[in-house]
């Protein structure tokens, strides 16, 4: 049997002997590790995973771990603690013993009677963790197998992923508390505890009743209370020393055995409290009594007494904790145990739609709605479902599962009016969303909420406010007419109709207060609600723009532009002078109908020759104006890399280009330094047919001398790459 004295204690474990057997071993292990499959790999799992949408605790994702947890050994340690073992036994044997052969030590472990344990995954942290799942307490046999799940948040994870990844612990924590049995050496310990609780209560009333005088009355009370408590805990180490190294964990070992049972038992034995007597006689004086005398003693006393004797089988309590190593130092590959995880699985998928109808049933002629929704995965099982609306706050929920599938539909409306057999139903439409809303010009009613808007009746007498929507059958619907005047705040149109609503149209004539007539068209109007500004509300833009060479050949362009309404007799003019600091404007202008009226220009451009070009009055197609010419342009580069400056100090380059037919006759010079950048000759040109150009170089060499070079005739070339001649 294990016995108590002799243990060995290594880095990795305590080992116990046998009282018997000289190669039986009994190994405890300090540090838990994950259990090994029989194929030597870990019991580990981590998963992480992310959802479509938020979970329950606002969170997109988490992650989940799986382990098992033992108190082993690994083979590699079981071996070398087979190595350290067989030469402890040789060394005791002395000089001249025989080796040990490692290979005849048993190793068993230490048969456990009771046993606890907690398991603490990254401290506890409320931010980290979710949530810890274990049975409380080991498997009691073998290497006492832990097996635990954890949750950790969304933070947790990458944390925890870290923390296994790396060297060192693994932000596991496993503590264990276990009992085992065991054999006690040559010595005895005992534990002892007495306890006695007293309380004397004696009491004396005397009542004297006097005929001529008052009452006497006299009361003596006696009340003792009294506690003792003694403990005393022993252990006797015998003819061994105490002090002995070997000895002495063993001893307070079974000190701390000894004191642990006797705390238990003393539990079980406290005394109650005696309470006090209570001092009331008065019951006792309503019998008649005169003279009372009262004596009460309470005595209570336990004992507990335990012994440990010589060679004695014990229970040992012991507790290993450690952290837990890391997956990697451990020997194992993070990649082969993680795995992450997309919620969104085809299989799981869900058309989630919900479906509205936007219209005020109580103000309209609507009774009901009825919308069918035709999706396929769905519709092969149960058929078409159909939701029926009452109320503008109605929702309908369709849900199905996608198979896998898209998410496209189809969809079907009905509508019903109040006071009316005939319904309305809508072709089958194709849908693609999540939030499907019926709007109120889709079910067959013309509304048109009518506002004054921003009106000045200051000038404005009256309107007439004239809407017309196409005819889906002859006279239906009818034209509507309104007046708008100071008075007026709002009208409307609602007119059924039977078939979706279509762009509509109309006018507005406006009668001045000093006598003219405006009118205004309304084209391809849309909406449920329609406001009624002043006539001089829209604005039209033109956009000038300007092209051409400001810098050599164009000087100006004055520019006449005139907007005219001939219907309703209006006209706005303007007129504006480009150069070279103004390349552009645009002209914005009041008109009361944006579908009439042109707008005509003149533009007279003058050039810097003395010349000018008028262009006489025309119209304008659109909102941009374009004036100038569109002039080509003759660009070419001066490199001056090959020169070689340690022997030229300065070089410049001259160019000429000539336009006889266009007067155009023009020259530029351009000078080099030491890591100065290239040079770009730019010229707008009239003719791009004429290209054409001369060019001379000259270097100032270091030594005071001068080099020139100079075109054969006319180049069209681009690049001019400047070089020193021979």
């Amino acid at each position: 049997m294990l016995q108590l004295q002799g243990a060995i204690d290594l880095p990795e474990a305590t080992v116990y002997t046998d009282d018997v057997d000289g190669f039986l071993m009994y190994v405890l292990p300090k540090v838990p590790i994950l259990r090994r499959d029989t194929d030597g790999k870990a019991v580990f799992k981590y998963v992480k995973y992310r959802a479509p949408k938020p979970l329950k605790n606002g969170e997109i994702g988490a992650a989940l771990v799986f382990m098992d947890v033992e108190l082993a050994l690994t083979a590699a340690q079981e071996q070398a603690l087979r190595t350290k073992l067989a030469e402890l036994l040789t060394a005791r044997q002395g000089q001249g013993g025989q080796p040990v052969d490692a290979n005849r030590i048993t190793l068993s472990k230490p048969q456990i009677t009771k046993a606890t344990v907690t398991v603490e995954v990254l401290a506890d942290s409320g931010n980290l963790v979710q949530k810890i799942n274990h049975a409380g307490k080991p498997s009691m046999y073998g290497n006492n197998v832990v097996a635990m799940s954890a949750e950790l948040t969304q933070f947790g994870a990458p944390v925890f992923e870290a923390v296994m990844k790396s060297e060192g612990a693994g932000g596991v924590r496993v503590v264990y508390e276990m009992t085992f049995a065991g054999r006690m050496p040559p010595v005895t310990a005992f534990g002892t505890w007495h306890a006695s609780k007293f309380y004397s209560f004696v009491q004396d009333v005397d009542f004297e009743e006097n005929f001529w005088s008052e009452d006497d009355f006299h009361e003596h009370v006696e009340e003792i209370f009294a506690n003792s408590e003694s403990r005393e805990v022993v252990v006797d180490p015998g003819g061994q020393a105490g002090t002995d190294p070997s000895i002495a964990p063993l001893l307070a070992t079974l000190r701390t055995s000894v004191t642990q049972q006797l705390d238990e038992a003393v539990k079980r034995n406290l005394l109650d409290a005696i309470p006090a007597e209570n001092r009331d006689f008065s019951k006792i004086r309503d019998e008649d009594f005169e003279n009372i005398h009262r004596d009460v003693t309470v005595n209570k006393t336990a004992d507990v007494h335990i012994e440990f004797k010589e060679k004695q089988v014990i229970s040992v309590d012991v507790a290993p904790q450690a952290n837990m190593q890391s997956l990697v130092s451990q020997g194992f590959k993070w990649e082969d145990y993680a795995m992450d995880v997309d919620l969104n699985d085809p299989f799981f998928r869900q058309l989630q739609l919900n479906i509205q109808v936007n219209a005020e049933f109580d103000k309209l002629p609507i009774f009901s709605v009825d919308v069918k929704i035709d999706y396929p995965p769905k519709t092969a099982r149960d058929g078409i479902q159909t939701f029926s609306f009452t109320k503008a706050d109605d929702i309908g929920k369709f849900v199905a599962f996608t198979d896998g599938g898209p998410t496209a539909f189809k969809y079907q409306y009905v509508v019903n009016y109040k006071g009316e057999s005939r319904v309305h139903t809508s072709e089958w439409l194709d849908g693609d969303t999540t939030d499907l809303k019926v709007n109120i010009d889709d079910l067959g009613i013309w509304l048109v909420d009518i506002e004054v808007g921003d009106m000045s009746f200051d000038q404005v007498a009256r309107a007439v406010l004239t809407l017309e929507h196409p005819e889906v059958a002859p006279g239906i619907p009818p034209v509507r007419r309104f007046q708008i005047d100071a008075q007026t705040k709002t009208e409307q149109v609602q007119e059924v109709l039977m078939e979706p609503v279509k762009p509509y149209g109309g006018s507005i004539t406006y009668f001045m207060k000093d006598g003219r007539e405006f009118v205004k068209t309304l084209k391809d109007l849309k909406g449920q609600r329609f406001y009624v500004d002043d006539p001089f509300s829209a604005t039209r833009t033109v956009r000038v723009r300007t092209r051409g060479d400001f810098e050599r050949q164009i000087d100006s362009i004055f520019l006449d532009l005139t907007y005219s309404d001939e219907d309703n007799d209006y006209r706005q003019t303007s007129s504006v002078a480009l150069s070279k600091d103004k390349r552009f404007t645009d002209w914005a202008f009041p008109v009361i109908d944006e579908h009439k009226g042109k707008v005509t220009y003149q533009a007279i451009t003058t050039f810097r020759d003395g010349t000018s070009t008028d262009s006489g009055e025309k119209t304008l197609d659109g909102a941009t104006l374009l004036l100038g010419e569109d002039a080509a342009m003759l660009d070419v580069r001066m490199v001056p890399d090959l020169i070689d400056w340690a022997a030229v100090k300065l070089a410049t380059v001259d160019l000429h280009y000539t336009d006889t037919g266009h007067g155009i006759d023009e020259s530029e010079s351009f000078t080099f330094r030491k890591d100065g950048a290239e040079a770009k000759f730019e010229l707008a040109i009239r003719d791009r047919n004429i290209r054409s150009y001369t060019w001379k170089e000259t270097f100032f060499m270091t030594d005071g001398s001068k080099k020139e070079s100079a075109s054969a005739g006319l180049v069209t070339d681009e690049l001019l790459v400047l070089q020193v001649p021979a």
